[in-house]
């Protein structure tokens, strides 16, 4: 039944069963998506999701906009008919010209404690995202990350460009630490994360250090602690870079991660 799991999925605003998810789903070139958390049967930072998937239409250079309000009814919508409160909802907009628009929850796995309190196992990946500021799908791209990961039995691929560069997690961005100041790649050269986003503001009100730069691969060593972002993971350390290990109880690290989880919080929203 492709990505959409429990019972029912909306295409275009309507209800469906989820064992009809193959039958009416099309899979066009290009697709622009966003994938939403639910938590406590409320969107976390929708306005931001929306946005993002606006902007991923402009830079294709096609005519789509999506409403705010609509998107908010169809989800909680969605939420209320699968009877679900926490959970990953997935938009996909296509076919520009006549658009498709298809709302599913997907497989939402999340970090478990022992990942947030020791961190994941993560690994250099050479792959570089074309227009890498458009959220667009690369099925072919993603396959072949995922079982890379689960062969070798890894959290997460950090992609490096053929100037060996770090640019962003495969599902993820990724921000390294050294005294007191954050170090992640210029948003020129990844997807800029909601998380991303918020991570950069909490950063800064915390009186931190944010530093837009180039990340080369033979660098890595200079850093104390580094750590993902995105909607799934929100703020999670890493333990180890192949293997270059990294400090997961480092104290910047842990405030960002608190404060991230404040405003993560229904009613902070």
């Amino acid at each position: 039944m492709g990505e959409a799991v429990l019972k029912y999925f909306l295409h275009n605003g309507k209800e469906y069963e989820v064992n009809n998810f193959d039958i009416i789903y099309k899979e066009l070139s290009p697709s622009i998506y966003e994938v939403i958390r639910l938590i406590n049967g409320k969107p976390v930072f929708l306005e931001d999701h929306i946005e993002r998937l606006n902007n991923s239409a402009k830079l294709l250079g096609v005519n789509y906009s999506a409403d705010l309000n609509e998107m908010k009814r169809q989800i909680v919508h969605l939420a209320n008919i699968n009877n679900i409160q926490n959970y990953n909802v997935k938009i996909v907009v296509n076919n520009f010209n006549d658009p498709n628009v298809y709302l599913f929850f997907i497989k939402s796995i999340y970090p478990t404690e022992y990942d947030y309190e020791n961190g994941v196992k993560t690994t250099l990946y050479k792959a570089t995202r074309e227009n890498p500021n458009a959220k667009v799908i690369n099925s072919q791209l993603r396959e072949k990350i995922n079982n890379y990961l689960k062969e070798n039995n890894l959290y997460e691929a950090i992609l490096v460009n053929n100037n060996d560069e770090i640019t962003e997690g495969s599902r993820s961005n990724i921000f390294f630490i050294k005294n007191n100041t954050l170090y992640t790649a210029p948003k020129e050269d990844v997807l800029v994360g909601i998380t991303r986003i918020k991570v950069i503001e909490i950063a800064k009100n915390l009186g931190f250090e944010v530093v837009e730069r180039k990340i080369k691969v033979d660098q890595i060593n200079d850093f104390e602690a580094c750590f993902l972002t995105g909607t799934s993971p929100k703020v999670l350390p890493i333990s180890h870079i192949d293997d270059k290990a990294f400090d997961v109880k480092n104290t910047v690290l842990k405030k960002i991660m608190a404060e991230y989880d404040k405003k993560c919080h229904p009613s902070e929203m």
